[in-house]
């Protein structure tokens, strides 16, 4: 459909004076926002500032967000302890899937990760809250403990190497 002058005219001062697309395509009747979109590009229209998009109430997005937990809780936490043990499987793995001391392997969760020297961040807070690379880069730091060596390690502070 071709334009008329008036038209034309119109969707500029209405463009210039920063008017939602849907408000210009209400006032010039028969024009939907993509066209006024096609035809402002074509006119080589530009608006300093762009009107916000952004609710009236600004948290409201925070209100949405705790209700879409406090309704999808269990999903999320299942998908969290999913994460958590895929992270935990990949990291044994790497490290020969068994104790350094005594060659235990029968369960993942019996398996801890001992820090050898300069610890900045616990192993288990962060499968729980950080990126794959992160866990790694601070897991090269430890060695591979069954729960029993690894209490006995802390109690005795006998050294281990590896």
């Amino acid at each position: 459909m071709i334009w008329s002058g008036e038209e034309v005219e119109l969707l500029r001062k209405l463009y210039l004076e920063n008017k939602e697309l849907k408000e210009i395509s209400e006032i010039i009747k028969g024009r939907s926002a993509k066209a006024i979109s096609h035809k402002v590009s074509r006119l080589g229209l530009f608006r300093n500032r762009l009107p916000s998009n952004r609710t009236i109430k600004p948290k409201y997005r925070v209100r949405y967000d705790n209700s879409y937990y406090r309704l999808n809780k269990d999903r999320i936490d299942q998908n969290k302890r999913i994460r958590i043990k895929r992270k935990k499987e990949m990291l044994v793995k790497l490290f020969g899937g068994k104790c350094v001391n005594c060659g235990y392997n029968k369960c993942i969760y019996s398996l801890d990760f001992h820090h050898k020297n300069d610890k900045e961040e616990t192993i288990s807070r962060l499968m729980r809250d950080s990126s794959k690379q992160k866990v790694l880069k601070e897991a090269k730091k430890c060695m591979l403990l069954c729960a029993n060596c690894h209490r006995e390690l802390h109690s005795k502070r006998i050294s281990y190497s590896s």
